[in-house]
């Protein structure tokens, strides 16, 4: 009932967003065996709404983040109670301190959005979104849902990331994907995008690789590969599946660095780790896993398995502390990760960061 609503009040919306009319960039396009609409490789291992596990029936929360409310027709995922009473994202946020120079280093700019540094002076930024949701969807669909406003300021001005050399999108979904920060990046930087989201690019790049899974680009010293991931595209109303989604695999020839993009648990991670080896560093989400959407987005016990599948040495979370999208408490994820890790035992590392926060991977290897 709640979908039907929601996409009754976004229709008329998304019409008019998907008449616009972009010139297309040259693009460099890798092809594999996927045929659109695309599929994931497996199924799901989750099913309904759950619960799976013991942990589902925990409450993280203290009894003073409970603030119940109403039901409401401007309401994506309805708890019960307000998900981000109680959350200080002043805790959260550490003032970025970024250099061009910096050599094996990894910040978190929020959600999904990473500046990786390698070992060879080349950078990495993945899935930048600096503000609001952009475009005539995003934009009206902030100003009608509550929970697709950030919870807080990017601890950068993309301006300051001009330096960077690529960027990395793992899908077109509006927390991943945004026009209006890329637009302020500059010209210079080459764009990596999932295959069929070449045509959904409004600003200017050097280059515009759009890959389709398990394929990969020589890229300087290094190589770039788009793997699966478990999960799904849409950016308007008739466009689901017609681009591919997907995560992101940097061999700098000294490390292995994977980015997964909004992913659910299948045994895809056990074929990327058969295919490219144990991984230095593995970023990846712990947040909306609530309900129905557990079987497209990883719970933080479900990312504690995938990683060790993955045969990870670091385990970077993220996903949380920066929008509401799912059912889930923003302040849960990392309460219930740091109770898997005690159940689970993982035998990797796991590095939590604050929002702006560095740290240099080669000291935890």
């Amino acid at each position: 009932m709640r979908a039907v609503k929601y996409i009754g009040l976004c229709s008329a919306i998304l019409v008019v967003a998907c008449n616009s009319n972009q010139t297309s960039p040259p693009v460099i396009k890798k092809h594999a065996d996927s045929v659109e609409p695309y599929e994931n490789l497996y199924d799901s291992p989750f099913n309904g709404s759950g619960p799976y596990h013991e942990i589902d029936t925990i409450d993280f929360l203290t009894p003073d983040e409970r603030k119940p409310i109403e039901d409401s027709l401007f309401s994506l995922s309805y708890s019960g109670y307000d998900k981000s009473y109680g959350y200080n994202f002043e805790e959260n946020f550490y003032p970025a301190s970024i250099s061009s120079h910096s050599r094996n280093v990894i910040t978190w700019l929020g959600h999904a959005s990473f500046l990786i540094q390698d070992n060879q002076g080349n950078s990495y930024l993945t899935d930048p979104v600096f503000g609001e949701f952009d475009g005539i969807v995003g934009t009206i669909g902030t100003v009608i849902f509550d929970e697709l406003k950030r919870l807080g300021p990017a601890p950068v001005d993309p301006k300051e990331l001009t330096f960077v050399d690529s960027v990395l999108i793992s899908h077109n979904h509006y927390d991943h994907f945004s026009n209006e920060t890329l637009s302020k990046l500059g010209d210079d930087a080459d764009i990596f995008l999932p295959l069929g989201m070449q045509n959904e690019l409004a600003s200017h790049f050097n280059k515009v690789y759009a890959l389709d899974w398990f394929t990969e680009v020589e890229y300087k010293q290094s190589n770039i590969h788009f793997v699966p991931a478990h999960h799904n595209s849409q950016r308007g109303v008739f466009d689901k599946n017609e681009s591919l989604w997907g995560g992101w695999v940097i061999n700098t020839g000294e490390h292995t660095i994977y980015f997964s993009g909004d992913t659910g648990y299948s045994q895809i991670f056990k074929d990327i780790q058969k295919k490219y080896g144990d991984f230095d560093v593995c970023m990846m989400p712990i947040g909306a896993y609530g309900k129905h959407y557990r079987s497209l987005n990883l719970a933080p016990e479900d990312a504690l398995k995938a990683a060790q599948d993955l045969q990870c040495k670091v385990f970077v979370p993220w996903g949380y502390g920066t929008w509401q999208l799912g059912f889930e408490h923003v302040n849960e994820p990392l309460r219930r990760l740091a109770y898997a890790a005690k159940i689970y035992k993982p035998d990797f590392k796991v590095r939590v960061l604050r929002i702006g926060e560095s740290f240099k991977f080669t000291e935890l290897l």
